[in-house]
């Protein structure tokens, strides 16, 4: 073969790989969203018994304010469940039913949207039990355990995550504490880097301390055995601070009664529902990151 041949050949080789690389690179390219459609759908799940007034959205109490006035490409969905914590509550459901609900319908809201609109994205934001239920709707889509996928998911934002971990992305100051019904334990996936979590320091939902043993078994019980790592792992970092003596002293009368009564300010302090007034950033309040946050999206 003739070095002019040669060189031919290499050169049409370049070209048609050229070829390749920009039609793999316009295939890989951002869909547009279609007519009609939003760029965002946010998926907004409210707490327990959290039925204030609502947005023009629908959305209730704490994260009306978060959710308003968005702009343009953003289509705000509120999540509706029965929010109840106790079986005598707003449909009848115990706590690890009424998130199991929540998770279901946000899942199905957003599935909807993305089918309807499949070049847009879903972001999702949750207070207290709603954000129990989007962070883990946020992790099983990161985990690649749900229809709808990673690279579908804009971002989300966690207010009084109850389980919240220490790795999990805060907003706001330090903490030392995590999440009363234990983390995760598969995190967020490939979702990671779009998941930002606010906790007020003095909100035990989210901010239990490393100690509260009973605390934290109470928390186990009440995600309904959703998290057995978690009473397991309770029991053995109390072993080993103190040895088998050790488990005894910490379920005590004494210390539980320490505990409930702490728990007891806590509930009278307001920590729990001041995300209006608690800021994340000198002059910025919680509700005020997550509103811009969410605005932002693309």
């Amino acid at each position: 073969m003739s070095l002019r041949r040669a060189l031919a050949g290499l050169a049409i080789m370049s070209c048609a790989a050229t070829g390749l690389g920009l039609a793999a690179g316009t295939a890989a390219a951002a869909p547009v969203p279609g007519p009609g459609c939003a760029r965002v759908f946010v998926l907004a799940v409210p707490g327990t018994w959290d039925n204030g007034p609502r947005n023009g959205a629908g959305v209730p109490g704490m994260l009306s304010r978060a959710t308003a006035g968005l702009g343009a490409g953003k289509h705000v969905i509120a999540v509706n469940y029965s929010q109840s914590f106790f079986p005598w509550d707003n449909g009848g459901k115990v706590y690890p039913n009424s998130k199991a609900q929540a998770i279901d319908v946000a899942e199905r809201l957003g599935e909807q949207a993305l089918q309807r609109c499949p070049g847009s994205k879903v972001a999702l934001i949750g207070y207290s039990q709603g954000a129990d239920a989007a962070g883990d709707l946020a992790a099983r889509i990161g985990t690649g355990q749900d229809r709808i996928r990673p690279q579908q998911v804009a971002g989300v934002v966690l207010v009084s995550d109850p389980r919240r971990g220490r790795g999990d992305h805060l907003i706001g100051r330090p903490l030392g504490g995590e999440g009363v019904g234990g983390p995760r334990p598969g995190g967020f996936g490939w979702v990671s880097n779009r998941v930002n979590t606010i906790c007020d320091p003095n909100d035990m939902y989210c901010n239990t301390p490393p100690n509260y043993y009973v605390t934290k078994i109470a928390g186990a019980l009440a995600e309904g055995g959703q998290n057995p790592a978690l009473a397991a792992g309770v029991l053995n970092q109390m072993i080993l601070q103190g040895g088998i003596g050790n488990v005894t002293n910490e379920l005590s009368d004494a210390k539980a009664r320490q505990q409930i009564m702490e728990y007891n300010a806590f509930v009278e302090g307001g920590a729990h529902t001041d995300y209006g007034a608690y800021e994340v950033r000198p002059g910025v309040s919680a509700l005020a990151w997550a509103h811009d946050y969410l605005a932002g999206l693309n």
